[in-house]
């Protein structure tokens, strides 16, 4: 428990955007990993654009598949790695991936993968065992890979020969195959993820990384020893970073950026009517809370979060800030989760109920708080605003103040902070992986919060080898019924991903858990 525990700890680098556990079938076999449209024609066909500019409000922390830490580390980890298994960019199954197909074992003890004939690295050298054992061995050991606690059902991992794999679990797991999709089992070659330098690292994904400036721009090339080149279309893809909102949208709007990720949604109404963009939205997973402290004073009363999430009025938050892409959500995950509590409404918007409740806890004459946003961020800034505008119907008044990305992340970690902002998303068409970071407290001290709950520790660790598919669902259930109550976190809603586009882009894949997919993206010229 100790060395498992140590694991989950590191993973709490994944503040955001994280990963999920899988209820996948127990045997199946995989089509083309990214589970969208092909494209038939190549870059140097005429009319398609030599490189497309996309843009994005920050960089990639690394880009060591074990060390992934973050949402945009997740996307960049998805154009240049790949793994034996993908999950489908609908949500709904696993897909081969480098793996044609599999098998499980009767008793669910052993995974047998089949690799497509010819793999290669992007340097032409062939794909072989001691490569896929290094990759596979490297994600399970602690001391190498953050999400090794995450894989610990793996007993053993052989490799007959150069195309199959055999995977030995300790006792059937409910949610291994899903596990299997993270980004940390991608293959690389043998020895090459050793110094940390991305220029070591040789990959056999779709695009590898051919430059990078950190905090200016990462520069992706097509893999010419891809297995499927109908999903590498475009020859290069410059990611730049442009953190600011506003000179992201002049460089956009100046043609410097083909595609433009974190568009600001006070914007997408004005792109939206112009014939020269494109704006499309993409259904996430990804909740978005109001996170408390329960460690401050003011706050650590769950009568108090009550109030304030009774004193919210989740749909102006929708509209104000989000221009109506997303949806709310009654529990803390998203509504595609099959382990989501259906019975469960929420906190419906009740102004007398939150002064009640205030009142009950000692401040009926009102209270002060204080939101920790990210500076320069416009949806956080517009949040805010409407929670101002909203708490100080029922007696709150609430101070903003502002800090950079990575202050405000050390504040939280550190529980510098008494209410903040925060989100968190999965991987795999299983949430549970990703739901532990709330109710396995020593994992991220509660999602930041510093929130714990023995029965909700205790029906997690129970769910980790729950194979009975409605007393696996009843736990979680329980579990989401137990933090609604307790509030340590209110979720508001599920947003959509909003990307614009000058409209000769075309070609655009998204993945409800890794993100945009570069595959068949492309600009006519």
């Amino acid at each position: 428990m100790k060395k498992l525990i140590a694991s989950l700890l590191a993973a709490a680098l994944l503040a955001a955007g994280l990963a999920g556990c899988g209820g996948a079938p127990a045997s199946s076999g995989g089509a083309a990993a990214s589970g969208a449209a092909s494209a038939s024609s190549g870059a140097a066909d005429a009319g398609i654009a030599q490189q497309i500019v996309v843009a994005r409000n920050k960089d990639a922390a690394l880009v060591d598949p074990t060390q992934t830490s973050n949402a945009t580390d997740l996307m960049t980890v998805a154009w240049n790695f790949e793994g034996l298994v993908f999950p489908a960019n609908d949500g709904t199954a696993i897909e081969g991936a480098l793996a044609e197909s599999w098998d499980v074992s009767e008793d669910g003890l052993t995974y047998t993968f089949y690799l497509r004939d010819g793999l290669k690295f992007y340097n032409g050298d062939a794909v072989t065992a001691e490569d896929i054992l290094y990759s596979l061995n490297r994600a399970i050991d602690p001391e190498k890979s953050i999400f090794a606690g995450f894989l610990t059902a793996i007993a053993g991992i052989e490799c007959p020969d150069d195309t199959t794999v055999v995977v030995t679990l300790n006792a059937p797991t409910p949610d291994f195959l899903s596990n299997f999709t993270m980004p940390c089992c991608a293959i690389v070659q043998k020895d090459s993820g050793e110094s940390g330098d991305y220029k070591d690292l040789v990959t056999c994904g779709p695009y590898y990384i051919a430059d990078w400036v950190k905090d200016q721009y990462m520069l992706f090339k097509k893999n010419p020893n891809y297995y499927d080149p109908s999903k590498a279309v475009t020859e290069e893809i410059k990611v730049t970073v442009v953190a600011d909102d506003s000179t992201r949208l002049m460089e956009f709007q100046n043609g410097d950026i083909d595609l433009m990720m974190s568009t600001p949604r006070n914007n997408l109404p004005q792109l939206s009517a112009d014939s020269n963009y494109k704006v499309e939205a993409f259904d996430t997973v990804t909740v978005n809370y109001i996170g408390f402290n329960v460690e401050a004073e003011a706050v650590s009363s769950k009568e108090v979060r009550q109030a304030l999430a009774y004193a919210t009025n989740v749909d102006d938050l929708i509209v104000g800030a989000n221009q109506g892409y997303a949806q709310r959500v009654t529990t803390f995950t998203d509504n595609l989760d099959v382990l989501r509590n259906t019975g469960l409404e929420g906190y419906t918007h009740d102004v007398e109920k939150a002064k009640s409740l205030l009142a009950d806890a000692g401040y009926a004459d009102g209270l002060t708080l204080t939101l920790s946003i990210t500076s320069g961020n416009t949806t956080e800034a517009q949040i805010a605003a409407i929670l101002k505008e909203q708490w100080a119907q029922a007696g709150v008044t609430l101070e903003v103040t502002q800090y950079d990305a990575a202050t405000l992340t050390a504040m939280k970690k550190n529980g510098e902070y008494q209410v903040g902002l925060t989100n968190l998303g999965r991987t795999g068409p299983d949430s549970a992986l990703a739901l532990s970071f709330i109710v396995y407290n020593p994992i991220t001290n509660g999602m930041y919060t510093g929130w714990q709950n023995d029965e909700c520790e205790s029906l997690y660790l129970a769910s980790c080898s729950e194979l009975d598919v409605e007393k696996r669902a009843e736990m979680w259930a329980r579990m989401q019924e137990i933090e609604l109550d307790e509030a340590p976190l209110i979720p508001t809603y599920v947003n959509q991903d909003v990307y614009a586009m000058h409209s000769n882009v075309s070609g655009v894949q998204y993945n409800l858990f890794l993100g945009i997919l570069p595959y068949t993206m492309q600009k006519t010229v």
